[in-house]
């Protein structure tokens, strides 16, 4: 994942904090090596929809360069990795559990892409490009 957002699925030695593992097996191997890889593989193949121009979804080709879509993409993609390996539910879990919330939301016509153009990416305002956050007060959380 971009640098920009560290990678929010890991702990800080880079091991994955999602599920626990025993120990005497190894990690499975990754299908992919990416979120971008696996949407240019699987996940953009999957979804064949009008977008832009007067649809009802919006989507941009560059959409690794918005933060939400980057975070949300890595996260469709490891639950992919995951469940794949389930092999009753494992794939209709993904679909119905992670894809498709993911992929509605960044779809959404007031999502994400909502200022992309067809052709290109449009980078959002700066002042408009996060929810605003104030640090809480010392101590409120312990």
């Amino acid at each position: 994942m971009s640098e920009e957002f560290g990678d929010a699925f890991a702990d800080e030695e880079g091991k994955s904090t999602s599920g626990a593992h025993s120990h005497d097996q190894p990690e499975p191997e990754l299908v992919y090596s990416s979120a971008v890889e696996f949407f240019a593989d699987l996940l953009a193949q999957s979804y064949v929809r009008e977008v832009n121009e007067g649809a009802a979804f919006a989507w941009c080709p560059e959409w690794y360069k918005q933060p939400e879509a980057l975070i949300r993409m890595e996260a469709i993609w490891r639950a992919w990795e995951h469940l794949r390996l389930e092999p009753a539910l494992g794939i209709s879990t993904w679909w119905l559990d992670h894809a498709d919330p993911h992929m509605h939301t960044l779809m959404d016509k007031e999502g994400p892409f909502k200022k992309c153009a067809y052709e290109g990416h449009k980078t959002p305002a700066l002042d408009k490009s996060s929810l605003p956050h104030k640090l809480p007060e010392e101590g409120i959380f312990g």
